[in-house]
């Protein structure tokens, strides 16, 4: 049972990725730079936030050097058993009996630490979240790494959503038609239409009539 008010604070996301690094490999000592490389973090943060949670909770030594509960707790069948060893040796009976389940009583939870600690409201839901991790002992709970779908341009996403060409009736019906040059193909040599309009006089004898179209045809058709 720990002695001291602070409780530990070691974040989630650093718990899976620690326990996924021990199961690859169990480092003889941990050191602030193995946690420095091993979950991409400053050496400080390490020293300060990670450490002495470690420490408190029994899978290293004073030293760093690492425990045999560090190679129990790679194991998921033994999983449950580590966490409720870890919760005996960091919390007072006290808490592991009112509060045993923190899911379903997490204000409870946090009013206990608030009150035991004196700490503020941050530090304090990091320690309820540890308790609950170890509380559930559930290796299942490790939430799934996801990943992240590429970003698409919005200019990309435009320029694909043009709007397809139609096809031309002569394109359906399976001719070929060469292409337009904007030169139209010649159609013939050009023709005339001449319209003619002639008033003849009511009192013109046949001999003039005869006379004007025989001019016509001289002169116009050529005969």
């Amino acid at each position: 049972m720990a002695e001291t008010k602070g409780f530990p604070m070691l974040p989630g996301a650093h718990w899976w990725a620690l326990r996924d690094k021990f199961k690859q490999s169990i480092p003889g000592v941990v050191t602030d730079s193995y946690l420095t490389a091993a979950l991409n973090m400053q050496a400080k943060s390490a020293r300060a936030n990670i450490l002495p949670y470690l420490k408190d909770i029994g899978l290293i030594d004073s030293e760093g050097k690492t425990q045999d509960l560090a190679k129990e707790w790679r194991d998921d069948k033994l999983y449950p058993e580590v966490c409720k060893k870890m919760r005996n040796k960091v919390y007072p009976e006290e808490l592991l009996a009112a509060i045993a389940d923190p899911v379903e009583n997490r204000q409870a939870a946090e009013r206990w630490f608030a009150n035991h600690t004196g700490a503020g409201i941050s530090a304090v839901k990091r320690m309820t979240q540890f308790y609950t991790i170890l509380a559930e002992a559930d290796a299942s709970k490790r939430p799934e790494t996801r990943t992240q779908k590429p970003k698409i341009n919005k200019k990309d996403a435009t320029a694909k959503r043009t709007t397809p060409k139609k096809p031309s009736a002569t394109e359906i019906s399976g001719q070929v038609v060469p292409p337009q040059t904007g030169v139209r193909a010649p159609l013939g040599p050009p023709g005339v239409s001449i319209n003619l309009e002639i008033h003849i006089s009511a009192d013109s004898t046949p001999d003039q009539i005869d006379k004007i179209f025989e001019s016509i045809a001289k002169h116009i058709y050529k005969k």
